[in-house]
């Protein structure tokens, strides 16, 4: 029987890297350790640029110039990748080099603000029926619902309330609907970290 040796570097000890530009460029693209850390962001480039093509319009068309630093910026502030991973890189956009283009338009706020809802709805298991999210930057809002019924598919909608509710606290609020109306308003809760 043969033995082999156990790798030299584990994945947890790649994770630093994930979150780092300049220490995944310590890893020569030939690299194993290269490859490992190019799969697993590959998935948070395509969750964000797929789901949000808009934000290459800011960037070109590799989007690195947005991915590489909001990751850093990520790492750095220990932000949870939930359902509010476009809202986090909305926030960074707003203080990056992007900005003035960024705000230039609305509708890169309704794009992240969507792919939070439809993320919300796709992903939590709670009974809550939807979730509605506000901006600092608008009087719209945003509602997730999850599926009403097996023949129907979820939905996003965008809300121009005639009274607008009293703005979040932070950039970004949300709650919670336990009915599939939009009934009550018991206050922002901040994104969770």
């Amino acid at each position: 029987m043969i033995l082999l040796s156990l790798p030299s570097r584990t994945d947890r000890d790649l994770y630093p890297a994930l979150m780092s530009p300049e220490l995944n460029a310590k890893y020569p693209t030939d690299h194993k350790a290269f490859v490992r850390i190019d799969v697993s962001l590959r998935i948070y480039w395509h969750t964000l640029f797929d789901i949000c093509p808009e934000l290459l319009e800011l960037s070109g068309l590799d989007g690195m110039s947005i991915f590489r630093p909001f990751m850093a910026w990520a790492g750095e502030k220990k932000l949870a990748f939930d359902w509010s991973y476009y809202l986090w890189v909305y926030a960074w956009l707003r203080q990056s080099p992007f900005k003035e283009r960024l705000l230039a338009d609305d509708k890169y706020l309704r794009s992240v603000m969507a792919a939070s809802a439809a993320r919300w709805a796709i992903l939590d298991r709670g009974r809550d029926r939807g979730i509605v999210i506000g901006c600092a930057d608008t009087t719209n809002l945003v509602i997730g619902w999850k599926c009403r019924s097996v023949r129907l598919g979820r939905e996003i909608e965008l809300i121009e309330p005639e009274e607008p509710l009293p703005a979040p606290p932070d950039l970004f609020g949300y709650f919670t609907l336990q009915s599939f109306e939009l009934d009550i308003f018991p206050g922002w809760q901040s994104l969770a970290r």
